[in-house]
């Protein structure tokens, strides 16, 4: 008889508990939170490479000359920045008799040092310079007035700040050095029938609205725009249309900190750049009979700097105005040995422009000038205490015998040489 296997009757397997329920769910969460690390680290791997392949490295710097790293380093220069101003009452920093100048002459360039120009007999020691080869060409005829001249198959072998150009063209570079002379003994004036006062508004359109007061003077006032002056362009047609005379304000180096402004023209520069610069200012506007200097009393006292801009001017029908911001400018003296028509500057009518009285009071020494010689040249600035005075001094000065009068007819009083 066979025997029959007993066989257990199992009942439904038993549920899981929630305690192992749970510890499954902590795996998958403790698994994907490791796939998503190593998603992360390849990531970080690929974005690396991808930088690494993608960046290409720096090929080396050639080496600089010292001529090349000084470009450099002016092209840099905070001179270009901004001129600061005071829009609330439009103080314009640095544009008076002062002109940030100190009676130290470190900030000189080595090859440059200043003395008076004021002695004749001393004009070689108005500024040494280290000596400078030209040999080149000149073109001795005169062009019209705004030609771009261009001197050919020029050769310069320079020192110090000035650069070697090769037998590049070159815009034309000023001529041989000729001996200065006082601008006060070469000069003759007529002594018109009543004494003849120009007042010049400089830095006009460094603020709208000191351009506006100034432009609504008499347009016997001479106003010398800012060559970076916004909208400079639309501000110097509005002014001739309202018969003012026009000059061109160029900034220059002073001594001290202060700020030029942009496109200023540096001791540091070579004579290329000079031009450049210069020529850059001379694009801004039209209508201008003359141009004068903002600033610039570190720049006015270097001979070199002063032959490179007059030898522009002297291309021209312009002529030049010493602003004379530093007793050692040789502008004046550079010009005549030059044959550049020239004027100067006898007063500052407002260095101190917050006091109407003050202004008054040079605005009378102004007078008592003209009285003397015959004329006198007057700048100040379109601060709105200085444009005020001159609303009411004009017709009161005129009342006592004087004549204001545009800025040519003053250079028209000079005796033409014979």
């Amino acid at each position: 008889m066979a025997l029959k296997r007993k066989t257990k009757k199992t009942g439904p397997l038993p549920k899981k508990s929630n305690k192992s329920r749970r510890s499954h769910r902590g795996s998958l969460f403790i698994a994907a939170g490791f796939l998503f690390f190593i998603a992360l680290a390849v990531s970080s791997v690929l974005i690396l490479q991808k930088d690494n392949v993608s960046s290409v490295s720096p090929e080396p710097r050639p080496q600089l000359t010292e001529e090349q790293a000084k470009q450099e380093a002016l092209a840099a220069a905070p001179s270009n920045k901004p001129h600061p101003i005071n829009l609330g009452d439009i103080s314009i920093g640095d544009t008076v008799l002062e002109d940030g100048r100190t009676n130290e002459q470190s900030n000189l360039p080595p090859n440059v040092t200043v003395s008076e120009d004021k002695d004749p007999a001393s004009t070689e020691k108005v500024l040494v310079q280290k000596s400078i080869t030209q040999n080149y060409a000149v073109n001795e005829a005169k062009e019209p007035v705004k030609s771009s001249k261009k001197t050919n198959n020029v050769s310069v072998t320079a020192s110090g700040d000035q650069s070697k150009v090769g037998d590049d063209q070159v815009a034309a570079l000023p001529p041989q050095k000729k001996p200065l002379v006082d601008p006060d003994v070469q000069t003759e004036w007529i002594k018109p029938d009543r004494p003849m006062i120009a007042i010049v508004l400089d830095d006009v359109g460094v603020n709208k609205r000191g351009a506006e007061l100034a432009i609504e003077l008499p347009g016997a006032i001479t106003l010398a725009f800012m060559t970076y002056a916004p909208d400079v362009k639309a501000m110097a047609a509005e002014a001739s249309r309202r018969g003012h005379e026009l000059m061109l304000h160029v900034p220059m180096e002073p001594l001290g900190s202060a700020d030029p402004g942009p496109k200023a023209l540096l001791t540091g520069l070579s004579d290329e750049e000079i031009l450049a610069r210069l020529e850059w200012g001379m694009s801004q506007f039209d209508g201008y009979i003359g141009i004068n200097n903002h600033m610039g009393s570190k720049f006015t006292g270097w001979r070199r700097g002063m032959e490179v801009v007059l030898s522009r001017i002297e291309r021209t029908d312009y002529f030049f105005m010493d602003s004379r911001t530093s007793p050692s400018s040789v502008a004046a003296s550079v010009a005549v040995s030059m044959g550049v028509p020239v004027l100067r500057r006898d007063v500052f009518i407002d260095n101190d422009y917050k006091n109407t009285l003050e202004i008054l009071k040079q605005l009378k020494q102004a007078e008592r000038i003209a009285i003397k010689n015959g004329h006198a040249i007057a700048i100040g600035h379109p601060h709105k205490s200085t444009v005020e005075v001159l609303h009411k001094w004009i017709k009161e000065a005129e009342d006592r015998g004087f004549d204001i009068v545009p800025i040519s007819r003053i250079m028209a009083l000079k005796k033409p040489k014979e």
